[in-house]
């Protein structure tokens, strides 16, 4: 039963939406300002439509890499229609309510997944427009709905730095030089962990998201719920020690 409820929230895409969430708790703490609650459930919501529609339109494409999560979507697939449904409803709901200003910063990751399919067969560019998306909504947006998009630049560098090295990842299944460019994504996360101390202050509260990222790259599988679920979810665990421990750093 766990272990269905545990692919279910991988395959839907439900551990992604709340790992960007997360991050997005993370920016407003950092930037010491209220939540935005909707904005919240926005970021859960449209990160729901976006991996949804993308994994239904390419069943066919992702059957060699992903085989698990595209048996799960044709065996579900009326399910995945009334959660992308419910999930555009909230979104167009929450929008409206935020105002419709936000729009325009919107656009870009929502072009970005219609793109995802044409351009996702090279890892380097498709992990470089996924974290670019990525930062857009779970840095950006909170942000600029909070009037301190100024204050965010190295905390997008040092969260995107992460991000990479798991949209990188993603790009790797059944490529034979898969272990080798993991290795340099090991390199990099390290690099990461050691702007953080170098920048310290609040910082030092993502610590645990990017310690976990390198655990997740050291325990590297070409496996498709490493990826969906394994990297996710030590992400997703990382990120919420990191609201915690900002938490403390603030007290």
């Amino acid at each position: 039963m766990l272990i269905r409820i545990i692919e279910f929230l991988g395959y839907t895409g439900s551990i992604a939406a709340m790992l960007a969430t997360a991050l997005a708790i993370y920016t407003f703490i950092f930037l010491n300002t209220g939540i935005n609650y909707m904005l919240l459930v926005l970021i859960f919501c449209g990160t729901l439509v976006i991996y949804n529609i993308d994994h239904l339109r390419d069943v066919n494409f992702d059957q060699a890499t992903n085989p698990q999560r595209v048996n799960f979507i044709i065996h579900n697939k009326s399910l995945i229609y009334l959660l992308t449904g419910l999930s555009i409803l909230v979104s167009i709901l929450t929008i409206y309510y935020l105002g419709f200003n936000i729009l325009p910063i919107l656009v870009i990751p929502f072009i970005f997944g219609l793109l995802h399919r044409r351009i996702k067969s090279n890892p380097l560019i498709s992990a470089t427009y996924i974290t670019l998306s990525w930062l857009i909504v779970t840095v950006w947006l909170p942000a600029y709905v909070a009037g301190k998009l100024n204050d965010v630049v190295l905390l997008a560098i040092v969260i995107g730095i992460f991000l990479f090295c798991n949209a990188y990842t993603s790009s790797l299944r059944k490529k034979s030089y898969a272990v080798k460019h993991v290795r340099y994504l090991i390199y990099i996360s390290l690099l990461d962990l050691l702007i953080i101390l170098v920048l310290r202050g609040n910082y030092t509260g993502i610590i645990p998201a990017s310690l976990f990222t390198t655990l997740a790259l050291t325990n590297y599988m070409d496996d498709e719920n490493y990826e969906l679920i394994f990297f996710d979810g030590l992400q997703l665990s990382g990120t919420i020690i990191s609201i915690l421990f900002l938490i403390l750093i603030n007290i």
